[in-house]
């Protein structure tokens, strides 16, 4: 699932000489060449910064740490203090994990059961996404020098739980910027990737991670849910 999403699953060619904005490419391009950029990514590791907004609360919260990703096998967000958590998310897995609570949270995805759950952007081909959304390519304002994918459900199932998908990607390296899920209830998750560091190894505390043995471990995956503080 997530070869960026969570990230692979992201975002920026450049401006004329006189600032004249260039013309996008083919929505197929785009497409072509985000996966053959995707495709090159083994291991990818960034500061991400995430702006969560509540449709019914005034003030966003902001969190930072560090994103990890390895293929298509996992993309894994450990938070900096004081937020206590790390998130692991794998094509057949959510998984959320709370060291100091020391309590977990685990989401299986199957073939029918919270599918909707893979479509975290991070990591996932365009042409996949293409199947279960529709794209539209725009020149982006913010963050300069990227295009935006702009993904919006096609099947039923999907728009039950989504409103849209955004990719932001580099324009000379069709790499992610930005990624952001908009639930149905108008929630959104805005992840802004920091300078990327691609194909170099990653901690064996992240490659090798699993959740402690014993802990109280809920079937479920709250970080979707309202949140009230």
């Amino acid at each position: 699932m997530i070869r960026p999403a969570l990230l692979s699953l992201l975002l920026a060619l450049s401006l004329g000489a006189q600032g004249a904005p260039t013309a996008p490419p083919s929505l197929r391009e785009a497409v072509e060449r985000f996966d053959a950029a995707q495709a090159q990514v083994q291991t990818l590791q960034c500061p991400f910064t995430l702006t969560l907004r509540r449709a019914l609360l005034k003030t966003p919260s902001v969190t930072k740490g560090t994103l990890y990703l390895q293929g298509s096998d996992f993309v894994h967000f450990a938070f900096q203090p004081p937020e206590d958590l790390i998130l692991h998310l794998t094509p057949k897995a959510l998984i959320s994990y709370s060291p100091e609570a020391k309590a977990g949270e685990l989401m299986k995805i199957g073939i029918i059961k919270n599918a909707n759950r893979k479509f975290l952007g991070l990591g996932q081909k365009l042409s996949y996404l293409s199947e279960y959304f529709q794209i539209r390519l725009v020149e982006a304002k913010d963050p300069a020098g990227t295009w935006l994918l702009a993904m919006t459900p096609r099947t039923l199932s999907m728009r039950k739980r989504m409103q849209a998908l955004d990719l932001w990607v580099d324009k000379e390296t069709w790499l992610p910027r930005q990624v952001q899920w908009v639930e149905r209830s108008g929630d959104s998750w805005l992840v802004e990737l920091g300078p990327l560091r691609v194909n170099q190894p990653l901690p064996p505390a992240v490659t090798g991670f699993k959740l402690p043995e014993g802990i109280p471990l809920r079937s479920d995956f709250s970080f979707f849910a309202t949140r009230k503080k």
